[in-house]
């Protein structure tokens, strides 16, 4: 999880760079805000993604753990009296 935190900071530091000039306060905000929305969907899409591997761990892992074939019996157990 570290790494994915890593990876964010890393590319939200990059995405926020520019070498535009701004004229106004106008073009300023303008400007932030494409920034800002094209890292929050890089983010949420790198999050979607996440959710998928993790998921796919998680199914591959709980195939492991299904029985190979199954019981042929039953056993009962009587109540203490």
């Amino acid at each position: 999880m570290v790494g994915f935190y890593l990876i964010n900071v890393g590319y939200v530091a990059l995405a926020l760079h520019t070498a535009a000039e701004v004229a106004t306060v106008r073009s300023a905000i303008e400007l932030v805000c494409d920034k800002l929305g094209l890292v929050l969907i890089v983010l949420g899409l790198m999050h979607f993604l996440n959710l998928y591997v993790f998921n796919r761990l998680r199914r591959r892992g709980q195939a492991d753990l299904r029985p190979p074939f199954p019981p042929d019996g039953q056993i009962f157990i009587q109540p203490e009296s």
